[in-house]
């Protein structure tokens, strides 16, 4: 077996990203994006208009942060 490179381990990669995630979901103020579940579509197509849509409905769904004289600005 040939060895091309090695990935040096810097910090906690795995910790880093978990910590990342929660800060979105904080940031989203909704834990997922989609609902869990198994869904199935007759095509591509289908499931990637489903995920759109849900995606842009999760985000529609929360109030926003910021006051409306903020948001003119």
């Amino acid at each position: 077996m040939r060895v091309v490179g090695r990935r040096s381990e810097t910090g906690r990669p795995l910790a880093d990203q978990g910590a990342l995630a929660r800060t979105a979901a904080l940031l989203r103020r909704t834990p997922a994006l989609v609902p869990r579940g198994v869904y199935r579509f007759d095509s591509f197509a289908e499931a990637d208009r489903w995920l759109t849509e849900t995606i842009q409905r999760t985000h529609a769904r929360p109030s926003r942060t910021t006051s409306s004289a903020s948001a003119g600005r």
